[in-house]
């Protein structure tokens, strides 16, 4: 057991750090690893990772490295007061080396290089191709592909920790000789949870670090809230050192970094169709064109959100202004308008979608309103575009942030962040900010860990997927002040 007295911030017991090669040769490299870093991503359906490698004894000579060992990492964050966590909240994988990089010699008998590590079964999804005919629904089809021991990946059903059921059950697809990895993410991109969820086609794929596989919906994603907050309120003080390591207010529930790197740009997001697109799909059989449209305000009343409103103002005509000469300093200039456009969700010819519906791919009914056993892909609804604007949205407001090392996190979870405003508060003035409830979604995590030192950080990417109040419904605390006064 831990010594409590051993409790740091950030602190991580390294359980398991050992190579095995293809000779059944075990090598465990906790004093040559200088720094292991582990990757997730909502975007990625594998897990991946580095160890950047201090070597005295050569051991890419040595231990005969080809690019086909295996690495077991077994990693739990401190809990309490040194105690480990459980191992439902820790980390325990098998990955593969697939790269050995940067090497350089930094002394006459050391060298330093990076081990780039995946999951194994990223090989398997890579090189297995398909040429069948697969049936069901998108969830049915991806169980076959990563379940089954014939032509899919062979991972255990205790590997996968949520699948959610899409509609309708009555797809069909004929796999052109595809990767396991390129069929996937084609089910994905189309996969739908139906018309009452925020994003229809709004599904991810991915593996996380202290558990399995999930397919999850957007609306699951932002719903999944982690139960502690974090803030930068520093934890030196007596008080808080007695603390659990993750109680509110524990020392591993500090922001110790941030960084914005970008708040919107809005015209990526109007040429991406994050605000309004639309499509025109041909229907050959009543030889007509429907066109499908998305607006960025309508698509909000459904589903859920981490917030609830879109981060730009919809709805209202977007004024250009010019402002006059500044003559008085102390006066700010007169406001011109000078044109008037679209509202930024109502612009639909920003992005056009050109498609066709091709009526009974798996029979030769003639008739439009023939009943289909088994359907191919057609667009007749806006769920392309929906899922279009939704990977828009998700790279619009972003935030990167640091706290310590722990192996309960995962991506796909809402997380409350408590960032002061950079604003003077000497009078007493209010400067809470009334759109943004500092509730952010986890996209990307990067767990970084010495090994030696047995601490390290964990460096989170998230977004904010919408805001708590309407922005045109919002006015600045000061200006509420200012006009109270």
């Amino acid at each position: 057991m831990p010594n409590p007295a051993d409790q740091q911030q950030g602190g991580i017991h390294v359980i398991a750090l050992s190579i095995v090669n293809q000779y059944g040769e075990s090598l465990e490299i906790p004093r040559s690893a200088m720094e292991v870093s582990l990757f997730e991503s909502i975007y990625s359906k594998f897990v991946t990772g580095e160890i950047a490698i201090d070597d005295g004894l050569n051991l890419t000579k040595n231990f005969r490295f080809t690019g086909q060992e295996n690495v077991r990492i077994i990693f739990r964050q401190q809990e309490g007061n040194g105690q480990s966590c459980a191992p439902e909240d820790s980390i325990d994988k098998v990955f593969r080396v697939y790269k050995v990089s940067n090497e350089e010699r930094v002394k006459d008998s050391k060298k330093t290089y990076i081990i780039k590590i995946c999951d194994p079964r990223m090989f398997r999804a890579r090189r297995q191709r398909i040429s069948q005919t697969l049936r069901g629904s998108y969830t049915d089809m991806l169980v076959g592909l990563f379940t089954d021991e014939h032509f899919g990946l062979n991972i255990p059903k205790q590997d996968i920790d949520l699948w959610e059921q899409t509609v309708p059950d009555n797809n069909q697809f004929i796999s052109p000789n595809w990767t396991i990895a390129r069929l996937a993410d084609h089910f994905v991109a189309r996969a739908s949870k139906g018309e009452d969820t925020h994003t229809k086609n709004g599904m991810f794929l991915y593996q996380t670090l202290n558990g399995g596989f999930r397919f999850a919906s957007i609306d699951t994603l932002t719903q999944q809230e982690f139960p502690l907050e974090f803030s930068f309120k520093p934890r030196s003080d007596t008080n808080t050192a007695k603390l659990d390591m993750n109680a509110p207010n524990g020392a591993n529930t500090q922001i110790l970094a941030y960084s914005k790197p970008q708040l919107f740009d809005t015209l990526q997001g109007t040429i991406g169709g994050a605000y309004a697109s639309s499509m025109k799909a041909y229907d050959p059989l009543r030889k007509l064109e429907q066109d499908i449209v998305f607006d960025l305000e309508e698509s909000f009343k459904k589903g859920d959100h981490v917030s609830g409103h879109p981060l730009v103002m919809t709805g209202e005509m977007e004024i250009t202004n010019k402002t006059g000469i500044l003559i008085d300093p102390s006066i700010s200039p007169t406001v011109d308008q000078i044109d008037v456009d679209l509202p930024i969700n109502e612009s639909f010819e920003s992005v056009v979608l050109y498609t066709n519906n091709a009526n009974h791919d798996f029979s030769n009914d003639p008739s439009v309103t023939g009943t289909e056993t088994f359907l191919g892909h057609s667009n007749k609804d806006n769920a392309e575009l929906e899922r279009r604007a939704m990977m828009e949205n998700l790279q619009q407001h972003r935030i990167q942030v640091t706290i310590p090392a722990r192996t309960d996190l995962s991506v796909g979870t809402v997380i409350v962040l408590n960032i002061p405003s950079p604003e003077s508060q000497a009078n007493n003035d209010d400067t809470s900010d009334q759109i943004n409830d500092d509730r952010y979604l986890i996209i990307d995590l990067c767990l970084e860990v010495n090994p030696i030192q047995q601490r390290g950080v964990l460096k989170l990417e998230c977004v904010k997927e919408s805001y708590a109040k309407r922005v045109a419904d919002s006015t600045p605390a000061s200006m509420v002040k200012e006009s109270q006064t």
